[in-house]
């Protein structure tokens, strides 16, 4: 090769240490002396290991540990948040409360007929709901009728509806 193309070459920043051709044929043949002086490498396996090695692993898979549980919800979280929903229920219920009172005129005619039906009230059940000035108005026909032909009379023949309204 010529000078030129020498120069022209890119110096790579590797170096060879000084003297190192020189060097390199004592430095192997002491490595060769050294392991010639040393054949033990200093490790060594224990007796029987490579016998008892599967049951060592199968041993130490086998083993259980404890783990520790961290529950995510507590009965105390549990109840704050229960406490937190009937509150707001409750608050809900008393601001936007819009019900109106209850009587009996507000009541239909069909629920009435439909509670004295399922439930059979009874005669004396039934005279307890009027007052005596209700009763009053009532005009009584005492014709030689007992009461219990009279109400025979009004339960085969008059309508549920008659008789709760006025």
């Amino acid at each position: 090769m010529s000078t030129n193309k020498l120069q022209n070459i890119k110096k790579t920043g590797f170096k060879v240490p000084k003297d190192y051709f020189e060097s390199l044929e004592d430095s192997i043949l002491s490595d060769l002396k050294l392991k010639e002086l040393s054949p033990k490498s200093g490790y060594t396996t224990p007796d029987n290991y490579f016998n008892t090695l599967e049951d060592n692993i199968i041993n130490t898979i086998n083993q259980t540990k404890e783990v520790k549980v961290v529950k995510l919800i507590t009965w105390r979280k549990a109840a704050y948040a229960t406490a937190v929903a009937a509150s707001l229920i409750l608050m809900i219920n008393v601001f936007f409360n819009n019900t109106k009172n209850i009587t009996i005129d507000t009541i239909e005619t069909a629920s009435i007929e439909n509670y004295i039906i399922d439930e059979d009230v009874e005669a004396n059940e039934f005279a307890s709901l009027f007052t005596k000035e209700d009763l009053q108005d009532v005009q009584l026909i005492t014709d030689g009728y007992n009461s219990e032909t009279l109400e025979n009379f009004v339960f085969d023949n008059l309508e549920i509806e008659d008789i709760i309204t006025k």
